[in-house]
């Protein structure tokens, strides 16, 4: 009996214990990257068929790739999107020209614009970053 237990209750201890909520951590491990999309010429442009172009559109399929993940592109407004990555529908946005209440900008990348991310997403906040300082 202890050892049925401790095959049950040991597995939901480490998953307490581990990061797994965050955004960074679950496109690791899905391999997804769930972006929120705002339309704006040029720097993100949704196509139809559900893909998304231009430099902010390469830029996060780039970081997307280098964490082992690919672009679920989700398009919408600014505010619509900032409350899908409070609820950790959506881990970043791309393509916003201004904030909005829940997320914060990541370090400029030029053309591509800022990334938005949640304001509790500090390790995403952070890999974005460094990701974006490496590419100089």
């Amino acid at each position: 009996m202890r050892r049925l237990l401790a095959t049950l209750v040991l597995p939901l201890l480490l998953a307490a214990c581990s990061d797994s909520g965050s955004a960074l951590s679950r496109a690791e491990s899905t391999g997804i990257l769930t972006v929120g999309v705002v339309d704006n010429p040029p720097r993100t442009v949704p196509a139809e068929g559900g893909e998304v172009t231009g430099p902010a559109a390469d830029l996060i399929s780039d970081y997307a790739d280098s964490i082992g993940a690919h672009p679920s592109w989700q398009v919408g407004e600014l505010d619509a999107l900032a409350s899908a990555v409070d609820r950790g529908e959506v881990d970043v946005i791309i393509g916003a020209d201004a904030e909005a209440k829940g997320v914060t900008p990541t370090s400029s990348a030029g053309d591509a614009g800022t990334v938005l991310v949640g304001e509790q997403e500090t390790p995403l906040k952070e890999s974005i970053d460094a990701w974006l300082a490496e590419r100089g």
